[in-house]
């Protein structure tokens, strides 16, 4: 129920912003092209004496600019959506919706200005662009403190409350608790949890009633075999049960026959969350549906989605950038690996990447080819001297890394995600680091969280599992180009590189 209302309003709240979005672009050109315009006959002398304005004496029609309208529509939608403005996260304090919507204009414009770039009969006024921004931002935030505020009324008028009763206080029922105070704006209210686990609720949970704001506390209030005598009770007391969420661990589906019987003599609705917390580790753990089935994802791959594919493509304007401009600074350091010993350029070693799947990794040569010709496979560590004087200047600096863009084109790394590590020192970490095979859930990267924070060498796997499986759990763009600009500064020199 609560992610089909959040994905209703999310819905209906993208297709206002079209809306407000077409009015914005109409206002702007109002503006410019009225008030600020010398040759309109509403223009404000005074104002626009101060202003950098063009003396054009023709003014363009709407019907020119209401012409690409679609298509700022189309650019400005996909920016939205991309931003994560509609996530339903997103708290209602004023500073976060101004920052969110702030963000996604400033995307919407920059991805305007680009497609613009690439047309060349029209030329759009820059001072529309930016009145076209200030606008929409204005009429944006004011139709979410709107619904804000229209919500919050109709909360303390006790309208359209939702009363929920949480079967299960472990880890999944409190989290669902937390979930439905954080988006008070639904209209959902908890009344308390039933449990026979005494020990995994130590405390009562603070909450607050919706429609009158008089402190409560969310209490324990019965064993599951009590379920429907609570349900009557509370149902007499005038707080009527309109969802049963049933958030019990697997070894307790044998209640869940009883609890749908209760839930059938009366009006509750119910709904199923698994507590699934005690299995360990969930990796992009979501749920999907095969033939009308339900199906838990547990430990899966990130989803192909918009922002993967966003992602692909920074990888490959990104990659290509760094091999375009870096050309004169490769042939120094091909040349310089050539001169130090004989052998290749490149030294390639197969590493694991993406779902356990091995590929050749691409690095400037730094020791002699036969270097690990008798002691196979080892681990890096400090004062070794196995490195040639240049090779050992290369992984001091990372630069023995560089050709690594390469397996970023190709497609087998990004430029982000855990560092691949070779598949014999794999078959031992495995048995030993929990979660270790985790990290292969997304595509190995040439730098990455556990690398920027120190990480790298030999130092505890544990530490840099630790980190990987943090990235994973955490990934967004925005953490990517965090990334990225820490490695600028933490990531190339580091005492760790050896």
């Amino acid at each position: 129920m609560l992610k089909e209302q959040s994905q209703f309003l999310q819905r209906s709240l993208f297709v206002a912003d079209l809306a407000l979005i077409a009015l914005g672009w109409v206002i702007a050109y109002a503006l410019r092209f009225g008030l600020l315009h010398p040759a309109s006959p509403y223009a404000l002398d005074g104002l626009i004496a101060a202003l950098p304005l063009a003396n054009a004496e023709e003014i363009p029609g709407l019907a020119l600019y209401l012409g690409y309208l679609p298509g700022v529509l189309v650019i400005w939608g996909l920016m939205f959506l991309l931003s994560g403005l509609y996530r339903t996260r997103r708290a209602t304090r004023l500073p976060l919706v101004v920052y969110g919507v702030a963000r996604a204009v400033a995307l919407g414009i920059v991805a305007s200005i680009a497609a613009l770039f690439f047309y060349r009969e029209f030329s759009f006024s820059r001072i529309h662009m930016v009145l076209f921004g200030v606008t929409t931002a204005s009429l944006l935030v004011g139709l979410r403190l709107t619904i804000y505020t229209v919500l919050r009324r109709a909360r303390q008028q006790g309208k359209n409350l939702r009363r929920v009763l949480i079967v299960g206080a472990g880890k999944a029922g409190q989290r669902l608790a937390r979930a439905f105070r954080q988006y008070p704006w639904m209209g959902f209210e908890v009344l308390g949890f039933v449990d026979d686990r005494a020990e995994v609720f130590e405390e009562p949970m603070p909450g607050r009633l919706i429609h009158d704001h008089t402190p409560q506390r969310i209490d324990m209030l019965g064993r599951v075999d009590d379920l429907a005598d609570v349900m009557d009770r509370l149902n007499a007391d005038g707080r009527h049960v309109d969802l049963v969420y049933v958030a019990l661990p697997l070894r307790a589906t044998h209640k869940i026959e009883p609890i749908a019987a209760a839930c059938s003599k009366r009006t509750a609705h119910m709904c199923l969350v698994p507590d699934l917390f005690h299995l360990g580790l969930l990796v992009n753990s979501r749920v999907s549906d095969v033939d009308g089935l339900p199906v838990i994802h547990l430990m899966d791959e990130a989803p192909f989605d918009g922002r993967q594919l966003v992602k692909r493509s920074l990888d490959i304007a990104f990659s290509a950038a760094v091999l375009l401009l870096l050309a004169p600074l490769f042939l120094l350091l091909a040349l310089g690996v050539k001169l130090s010993s004989p052998g290749p350029v490149f030294y390639r070693q197969t590493r694991m990447g993406l779902n356990g799947q091995t590929f050749e990794m691409l690095k400037f040569r730094s020791m002699p080819t036969n270097a690990e010709s008798k002691s196979g496979a080892v681990w890096a560590t400090a004062g070794e001297n196995r490195a040639t004087p240049f090779g050992s200047f290369l992984r001091k600096t990372s630069l023995d890394e560089l050709p690594q863009f390469l397996n970023v084109l190709r497609g087998n790394m990004s430029v982000v995600g855990p560092r691949p590590e070779r598949p014999v020192f794999i078959d031992e970490f495995k048995e030993h680091v929990p979660g270790y095979m985790l990290r292969h859930k997304m595509k190995a990267g040439i730098t990455g969280w556990a690398q920027v924070n120190g990480w790298r060498g030999n130092t505890s796997i544990e530490k840099r599992i630790e980190f990987d499986l943090y990235y994973i759990q955490h990934w967004s763009l925005r953490f990517d180009l965090r990334i990225m600009w820490l490695t600028v500064f933490k990531g190339f020199v580091n005492e760790n590189a050896y």
